[in-house]
């Protein structure tokens, strides 16, 4: 996984909030050597025990009821497990990180690359944004919102569709 470096100015906590939001999407990130299986505890280590992430935008979330109940750590967890053996490719991309110190925010946005299981499948790259609220000591995530592009998100589901899921 590639990513921004922090500037060379950066403080001791700006420099915690990056690493710690390259952690998050490493710990969802597929691993080569074990591509089949998501890291549980690098998900937990990342995240506090009561995280939440939900989605964005207002209107896309309105209008399709599997975005509107938010996910805790135990939801997301149980998710990756069911979906991480359904697929040959899964890469995430840091595009860029912006951080708000005085706030524990950071905004990043990030490309993933998906493919159903099955080499026939198309590979589809879906651009993120993410907004995360982190903890005082900028260490854990404590809150994602995820925005997506729902038309690659779509795309995505009709594949994994073709699998029976």
């Amino acid at each position: 996984m590639s990513s921004p470096i922090p500037p060379s100015s950066a403080t001791e906590l700006y420099q915690t909030i990056h690493a710690t939001c390259i952690k998050f999407f490493k710990s969802v990130s597929r691993n080569p050597e074990n591509p089949k299986v998501i890291d549980i505890e690098a998900v937990k280590a990342v995240r506090t025990s009561d995280f939440i992430q939900t989605f964005g935008h207002r209107f896309m979330v309105s209008h399709h009821p599997e975005y509107q109940t938010p996910v805790t750590l135990d939801t997301l967890i149980g998710q990756l497990g069911v979906v991480s053996p359904l697929l040959n490719l899964w890469d995430m991309e840091i595009e860029d990180i912006f951080i708000d110190e005085g706030r524990r925010k950071a905004l990043v946005r990030s490309t993933v690359e998906l493919q159903a299981e099955g080499q026939d499948k198309p590979v589809i790259k879906n651009d993120m944004v993410w907004i995360l609220d982190l903890t005082d000591d900028g260490g854990k995530v404590r809150k994602a919102i995820e925005f997506e592009d729902s038309m690659a998100a779509d795309a995505f589901k009709k594949t994994l569709v073709l699998i029976g899921l």
